[in-house]
């Protein structure tokens, strides 16, 4: 009787833009630890950190062209391509991470937005989550709106071009550069996100941080190429959505939790490194979430554009953002039960 050959496992190459460091780049590395292990080392993946293979403007076309099989694709360097995406980088009204990453889960799956993304040669796998904006400041700190006005800050997608409504210079500068840019003041302030602030080590040239209290950012995510998926095995599929479904719990908890630890490090000091933190009075908060309005309507005619339901898209989503809520406030989160 002849032996079976053994079956060659399938390795996914994986383009990351980010380091390999931080909140983000432990959740990618478990999502491929997890489908290799629950595969049975059937499927693996190889990530390729630092924007090796692309840097992060290019990420959409690298991976619908099979430069790579799958990777993180960050919206906002695609704002026609990618409108169904960015739909969840809109300032809405939540704060909690884990709520946002289900309700933008919900919204990608949802059949119009598959259908536009296979246009393009893409499906999506999961939602990355950046938690909330906060802004970082050398020199002057933002402790209400009015400060923001005239400072050079560096923006993140609709919130920087917010920040620009309401009088700062916005600057054209990618996050990875933002250390250098508050170094070497070409910047003043830069938008970015508690937990990534010490894995980009922003704290190192920046005096002061505000929690503005505005929305989370949630579009971010992993996509596969449309070919690659299509020759995975059926067993092979069903872990990449089984893993891509349960990393949203994972990192809900995990973005909540560097979120806390990055915020006590960055008051008590690092190195000796102390920020003032300040929080934004809750009128300025009010004031930045009634700005948002504007760009919510202008992302509905973007979408309408595109042969999309702008505002239908928007109201599920609002409605997927209540149930959620409703779900932790009555359960607790997933990972506490």
């Amino acid at each position: 009787m002849s032996a079976i050959p053994a079956l060659a496992e399938t390795v996914l190459t994986y383009g990351e833009p980010g380091p390999n460091r931080g909140a983000r780049a432990g959740a990618t590395k478990w999502f491929a630890q997890e489908v290799e292990k629950r595969s049975g080392g059937d499927l693996k993946i190889e990530i390729k950190w630092g924007g090796a293979l692309f840097k992060a403007n290019a990420s959409r076309q690298s991976i619908a062209a099979g430069v790579v099989d799958m990777g993180t694709i960050i919206p906002d360097y695609f704002p026609k391509e990618m409108v169904s995406f960015s739909l969840t980088n809109l300032p809405f009204e939540n704060l909690d991470p884990w709520v946002g990453l289900k309700a933008n889960f919900d919204h990608m799956q949802s059949p119009e937005v598959t259908s536009n993304l296979a246009k393009q040669n893409l499906s999506f796998v999961t939602s990355y989550m950046l938690s909330n904006v906060i802004v970082l400041c050398k020199g002057g700190a933002v402790r209400t709106l009015e400060d923001i006005k005239g400072k050079k800050i560096r923006g993140v997608g609709t919130f920087g071009k917010i920040f620009g409504d309401l009088g700062a210079n916005l600057v054209s500068m990618s996050i990875y550069k933002a250390y250098q840019g508050l170094g070497n003041g070409l910047l003043d302030c830069s938008l970015g996100y508690m937990s990534a602030t010490i894995a980009l080590k922003q704290h190192e040239a920046s005096d002061s941080l505000t929690k503005l209290n505005w929305g989370t950012y949630t579009g971010l995510g992993i996509f596969i190429n449309k070919d690659a998926l299509t020759k995975l095995s059926p067993s092979q599929k069903n872990i990449i959505n089984e893993v891509g479904a349960d990393f949203i719990n994972y990192l809900g908890e995990n973005i909540m939790e560097a979120d806390k630890r990055a915020e006590d490090l960055l008051t008590q000091g690092i190195e000796g490194r102390k920020l003032e933190m300040i929080t934004l009075p809750s009128s300025g908060s009010a004031q930045l979430y009634a700005a948002s309005q504007y760009h919510i309507t202008k992302w509905e005619k973007e979408a309408n554009k595109s042969g999309l339901a702008g505002k239908t898209m928007v109201e599920n989503y609002k409605a997927s953002l209540k149930k959620y809520s409703q779900e932790r406030d009555l359960n607790g989160y997933p990972w506490a039960r």
